[in-house]
């Protein structure tokens, strides 16, 4: 469900505004010729297939990413769980992304005027668009965006859904929802922290 959700959130995205050659020809043409420019179309609609191909891999890979970090930091609390639960949770949780995607196709289709494929990179409801995008560093401009209502939504989401699953787990052990999002927090914080981390170093090396 949520491969197809977010396809359709895609496919809608490329229909509307990728397809427009003209998108493409208004982003480059100060700094390629037209020629190249085709060249850059004609390979872009030969192989737009694999971006829908990878996106239940990305999916997987995510979900896969935050169980392992939410099954650490249950691990040092002391509680038990298994890790197949912590792989539920994280998928259940992840729809809380597609809310963000379609956030974003609302806001590019009655809100945002889109000439440049710059214009569709945003986060929607993030510090990020609060700030004049120029006068920020490129290597600022991922952990900004990160900053957003939705990621903070996943976060409450994780702790929510943690409580019944540990209660189960753990009866001796009672769990509220506090502790549950501290858990959260702590444990797929991390794993962000160092996700962020990474692209920042990437980023800096290929500036």
């Amino acid at each position: 469900i949520l491969s197809v959700l977010f396809i359709t959130v895609f496919f809608s995205i490329q229909y509307l505004y990728l397809d427009n050659d003209n998108i493409f020809y208004q982003t480059y043409n100060q700094q390629l010729s037209l020629s190249r420019i085709d060249q850059m179309l004609e390979l872009s609609k030969k192989w737009q297939w694999i971006g829908y191909a990878i996106i239940p891999v990305v999916i997987l890979l995510r979900v896969f990413y935050t169980s392992i970090f939410l099954y650490i930091g249950v691990f040092f609390t002391n509680l038990k769980i298994e890790f197949g639960k912590l792989f539920k949770i994280a998928l259940l949780a992840d729809f809380v992304f597609v809310l963000a995607a379609l956030a974003k196709m609302v806001i590019l289709i009655f809100f945002k005027e889109v000439s440049t494929l710059e214009d569709l990179q945003f986060q929607p409801l993030s510090v990020m668009e609060l700030l004049n995008s120029s006068t920020v560093d490129t290597l600022f401009v991922y952990p900004l965006s990160l900053l957003n209502v939705f990621e903070l939504g996943y976060f409450i989401v994780l702790g929510w859904l943690l409580v019944p699953v540990l209660n189960e787990a753990n009866p001796e052990q009672p769990v509220k929802f506090g502790r549950s999002l501290q858990i959260a927090a702590t444990s797929y914080g991390s794993g962000l922290l160092l996700w962020v981390l990474l692209v920042m170093f990437l980023t800096l090396n290929m500036s």
